[in-house]
């Protein structure tokens, strides 16, 4: 199959998965918004133009020509304004808010007063906004328990052959080591010039080998000593003499810490395979996930630099720096017509990738800022503290309790916050549009 055909396979498949997880998000809004009587007018995935749309009952169910994103549209979402209220914002933005107000109340046709979102309880309105989330959340919980169960968990375990040969020595940090270990001359790596790639270790000094971690513990005290090595090249056992040198060395993967240990120069052919992983084990490689998804919402803000440093600064692309919907696309393709990986590698990393993506949106919504999903939920929080509050002044004084009007939290009155927040996205798209089409993450 032609190269560019996989790459286009590839765009499609993460594109279509992309557009049923965005459908699916929705439909955990509308499903419990219907349950609970509120009236949905519309139900569109993507934004823009529409490109196809069927109405059934109440609502308009739609296909809109720009897939970065969905909606619903609930009537009544924001209250009316409370006779004789006032605003507290400047008198500009003040009319922009009942702007705002009268444009999101013109669906509210007579008969509906009862069906609209502001009228359900705090536990309601929070049970319709978390359903997107949590749609997110089992997808990439059904995702990834299918993936580690059939498939099993990537993972490397180097050989006994040799890849690589060093040809000189070099420190893994030379400002944290001695100047004996790390000479400004450069010194000629011990097995440089004796073993090869595609030697294969058999032992050394009698000892057989049978896997990379028993060598290195071998020679990472030996420095100074010669030790045999037999080897297979091509099929011919040979015997070589090498001296392993002091030298400064990483201690882990983690790249953090060094140490002093022998050093030969050679570093082995790694062997790709999947750890099979049965279902008690799959919670805590689920937990392994969210940590991550944690962990990368929370550097986000960091990776921003980089984006703009690539955008105005014309600095090289930070693969690990953010990445939006074109980019993660482009990925996939690329992952689909690598020579590199077998058709197993290339479903198990596109449905990794659709996971991974639903984990993130899972949590990115969760964010308490109107007008993300986490924000109306900070809203129903606030208005179930006030009731609750207003409950227990009611104990004291039952009268003005039953003239009391029912409390709703007016979201309209953060129209600034929505206006803000929607600016900041919008550019942080266009950013990360930009950076994906014009200096595109290249997975090598």
């Amino acid at each position: 199959m032609p190269a560019w055909l996989l790459y286009t396979i590839g765009v499609l498949v993460f594109a279509v998965g992309l557009l049923l997880s965005i459908a699916l998000h929705e439909i955990g809004h509308m499903v419990p918004a219907k349950k609970f009587g509120v009236k949905v007018t519309q139900y569109m995935v993507g934004f823009g133009p529409t490109l196809w749309s069927r109405t059934k009952g109440d609502t308009e169910y739609g296909l809109k020509a720009v897939p970065l994103g969905g909606y619903i549209r609930m009537i009544g979402m924001v209250p009316p304004r409370p006779d004789g209220s006032r605003s507290r914002w400047p008198r500009r933005m003040a009319t922009a808010i009942e702007d705002f107000r009268q444009v999101s109340r013109s669906e509210v046709e007579a008969g509906d007063e009862e069906r609209q979102f502001y009228r359900l309880t705090p536990g309601k309105k929070m049970i319709v906004m978390l359903g997107g989330p949590t749609m997110n959340l089992i997808i990439f919980l059904v995702l990834f328990t299918i993936l580690v169960t059939t498939f099993g968990m990537p993972d490397i375990r180097p050989t006994t052959k040799v890849a690589s040969v060093s040809k000189q020595v070099q420190c893994a940090d030379p400002n944290r080591a001695d100047i004996d270990l790390c000479s400004k001359v450069p010194v000629t790596a011990p097995a440089y010039g004796k073993l090869q790639p595609g030697d294969r270790l058999i032992s050394v000094d009698g000892t057989p080998i049978t896997s990379w971690n028993q060598l290195v513990k071998i020679i990472e005290p030996s420095a100074g000593r010669t030790l045999s090595l037999v080897v297979d090249r091509d099929g011919t056992r040979q015997t070589l003499s090498v001296t392993p040198v002091k030298n400064v060395k990483y201690v882990d993967s983690s790249l953090k810490k060094t140490k002093v240990a022998g050093f030969l120069g050679i570093s082995p052919v790694e062997q790709r395979f999947y750890q099979s992983v049965g279902l008690t084990g799959v919670p805590g490689k689920i937990g392994g996930q969210v940590k991550l998804g944690v962990d990368a919402l929370g550097s986000y803000p960091g990776k921003l630099k980089s984006l703009w440093e690539t955008v105005f600064d014309g600095r090289k692309r930070d693969p690990n720096g953010a990445i939006g919907v074109v980019g993660i696309s482009r990925i996939s393709g690329d992952f689909a017509r690598s020579t590199a990986l077998d058709v197993k590698d290339k479903i198990y990393v596109l449905l990794y990738l659709l996971a991974s993506v639903n984990l993130l949106l899972f949590f990115f919504n969760l964010l308490p800022l109107l007008p993300l999903d986490g924000g109306h939920v900070a809203g129903a929080l606030v208005e179930a503290g006030k009731r609750g509050r207003a409950r227990l002044r009611a104990r004291h004084d039952p009268e003005a309790a039953r003239a009391r009007p029912p409390i709703f939290v007016d979201t309209a009155q953060m129209l600034p916050v929505m206006y803000a927040v929607a600016s900041v996205l919008i550019v942080l798209t266009l950013l990360t549009l930009y950076a994906d089409i014009v200096k595109p993450v290249n997975i090598g």
